[in-house]
């Protein structure tokens, strides 16, 4: 794809230092953002989905249906939606509508509590961009690919065969020729048309102080409130009424969606269809769906939502008498809504993020040997003997971060405590990082299939390997000539060789 106009954003922004008093300074600021969109050159892309489009095909498949072998109303069974085009049928070139009311506050504030003391808060809205994410033109229909097909009734009789692989023909790309039919029988995909910017709110309290020995000390207390943030689904997922609420396996809801009827949409897909629309029988669950023409429909909503809470410490040693030192340790919790545990519930699972980091701490340093001219001890000493002892600093960087959160857990058959999940500290091993006899059901006749997940995702106390690493260095300086300087630098990255392995998969084990 190519563009004729390419993502860009214009800014405006207001800003006024207003000093109330010898204490108080209050900054007050206004920013808007405006985006514009991307536009393909030759309108070769998916613009959107039609909801309401009827099939030229609806007819014909509502008067095959078989209510009474299918199991589905005809009243409830219809054939509807389809792709929209950009530049085609009255649809902007634009890929997407930008929003216009992007506008974004600042608010700061210091005060002065004592001449070492200061107070300090702020609050700020925030916009991503829309262009960033560079997924938006969908070329559904101006590609084809031409699949071999050998059977419709699982070898029973084949139609294509080597010697002639393509009974339909080549397939050549339609463009956007047929409209809503396009890609039927087929999986589709389409970007949100109207999409929201991602919104972000954060604030900050803190108060910094100095101590004696030129010290700062730093204490905040920082939160952060996402919204609209971009979320995948999709919109053609098995609706949930028809799935089982049972704790355990249900093996006649298993079988009644996968049982075989008649297909009603047999004779009236195109050859580019997938098996399962094009043989004379198809599974119960495909004409449940919203849209039983289509396999999935994957699109992306602005329905999304972050929290995040911190208490952030610094302790800053200015470099004074040959050392400096910095401490800094941030406790937060970072939850998330960003993804579903089914495909069609109605708005994202609240859960741990895979990203958060409950303990950080750092520590870092700096110490200059102070031997060598103009230092405290040597300080008259010659220029041979300056160039070997003198000059010398050593640094180092300590870090330890909590691990992050297992992920991955399926939808599993569990029946203990969520708490009974974790493995202390010393039970870990890499065979086994957590509890799996906590209560899973590994019996594979067992496991759950067509049941309204409920299991979590990931636990906030089921947490992969932790940081703990030391960065140590050794660094020479030596005057080579007036205002020239040479430096050799030896480093050792990981110098106590802390092995970090990667968090393991909350599917491993037989789980």
């Amino acid at each position: 794809a190519s563009y004729d106009e390419a993502s860009s954003t214009w800014g405006f922004y207001l800003q006024d230092d207003w000093k109330a008093g010898d204490r108080l300074t209050l900054n007050l600021g206004l920013r808007y953002e405006y985006e514009n969109a991307l536009v393909e050159a030759d309108n070769k892309s998916v613009r959107g989905f039609d909801e309401a489009a009827v099939q030229p095909i609806e007819a014909a498949a509502r008067a095959a249906l078989n209510s009474a072998a299918t199991g589905v109303p005809l009243d409830q069974f219809h054939v509807r939606g389809g792709l929209l085009f950009a530049g085609v049928d009255g649809q902007p070139r634009g890929l997407y509508a930008t929003p216009k009311n992007n506008l974004m506050p600042r608010l700061g504030a210091t005060y002065r509590l004592t001449d070492k003391t200061l107070l300090r808060a702020g609050y700020g809205v925030f916009y991503g961009f829309l262009g960033q994410r560079r997924g938006d033109v969908v070329t559904t229909g101006f590609t084809a690919t031409t699949n071999m097909v050998p059977s419709l009734d699982n070898g029973l009789t084949f139609v294509e065969t080597l010697s002639n692989p393509f009974t339909g023909g080549i397939q050549q790309p339609q463009g956007a020729a047929l409209g809503v039919q396009t890609f039927l029988g087929q999986s589709i995909t389409f970007f949100d048309p109207d999409p929201e910017s991602p919104r972000m709110q954060r604030w900050q309290v803190g108060i910094q102080r100095e101590l004696p020995g030129q010290m700062v000390l730093d204490l905040a207390y920082v939160g952060n409130k996402g919204s609209q943030i971009q979320t995948s689904r999709n919109i053609n997922s098995t609706p949930l009424q028809f799935l089982s609420a049972s704790p355990v396996r249900d093996q006649a809801t298993i079988d009644y969606l996968s049982a075989n009827v008649p297909n009603p949409f047999f004779n009236l897909m195109p050859v580019t269809a997938g098996t399962a629309f094009r043989s004379a029988t198809i599974a119960r669950e495909r004409l449940l769906r919203p849209y039983p023409q289509f396999d999935a429909v994957n699109t992306t909503t602005n329905e999304g939502e972050s929290w995040y809470n911190a208490l952030q410490m610094g302790l800053q040693k200015r470099f004074t008498a040959g050392y400096t030192i910095g401490v800094n340790y941030t406790y937060s919790q970072f939850e998330e809504a960003t993804e579903f545990l089914n495909g069609a519930d109605a708005a994202p699972f609240r859960m741990i993020s895979n990203q958060d980091v409950p303990h950080r701490l750092s520590i870092s340093g700096i110490y200059e040997i102070p031997f060598g001219r103009g230092r405290r001890y040597g300080s008259s000493t010659n220029a041979a003997t300056d160039a070997i002892l003198g000059g010398w600093q050593f640094q180092g960087i300590y870090t330890y971060q909590s691990g992050f959160p297992v992920g991955n857990f399926g939808n599993l058959l569990f029946t203990g405590n969520y708490e009974d999940i974790a493995l202390p500290a010393d039970q870990r091993t890499l065979a086994q990082w957590f509890n799996t006899d906590a209560g899973f059901n590994k019996v594979t006749a067992q496991q759950l299939g067509s049941n309204v997940r409920t299991f979590p995702m990931r636990f906030d106390f089921v947490r992969g390997h932790e940081v703990n690493n030391f960065d140590l260095s050794v660094i020479k300086n030596a005057t080579v000539a007036p205002g020239r300087m040479l430096q050799f630098r030896f480093e050792s990255l990981n110098a106590l060789n802390h092995a970090l392995f990667p968090s393991p998969g909350g599917n491993r084990w037989g789980i």
